[in-house]
């Protein structure tokens, strides 16, 4: 019985992959979007990276109470990345059709749980 053993280059890349891996951690995101009252809403929704999250469909937000066009979900990424791309959906339709994504970051920390909120307008940079 012999053993394979690793080449150059799938040792090289063991140890890089080895080198770039961080701690993960839960971080909580409470994200929250205003939409114009001028929208005929059916649904809201948060579409990005990472479990839970996908670009695929949305992850529902739900209407905050007593106030007027303000939706909200919280969301817990367990990563070690400090910042994640999402969009916002109106009735399933991407805001900034053909743009860049936003960009949510949450600061370092050495424990996690820590709560990060983010507040945006639907469609406004």
């Amino acid at each position: 019985m012999s053993r394979r053993m690793p080449t150059a280059l799938s040792l090289g890349a063991l140890l890089l992959g080895a080198a770039c891996v961080q701690p993960a951690y839960d971080r909580v995101v409470v994200y929250r979007v205003a939409v114009p009252d001028t929208a005929v809403v059916k649904t809201v929704g948060l579409r990005g990276q990472g479990n839970p999250l996908s670009w695929n469909s949305d992850l529902p937000m739900a209407p905050v109470p007593d106030s007027a066009g303000l939706y909200e979900v919280t969301v817990t990424h367990h990563t070690g990345s400090l910042a994640n791309e999402v969009k916002f959906t109106l009735n399933g339709q991407f805001e900034f059709e053909g743009e860049a994504n936003r960009t949510v970051r949450v600061p370092p920390t050495a424990v996690g749980n820590d709560t990060t909120r983010y507040r945006a307008t639907f469609n406004v940079r």
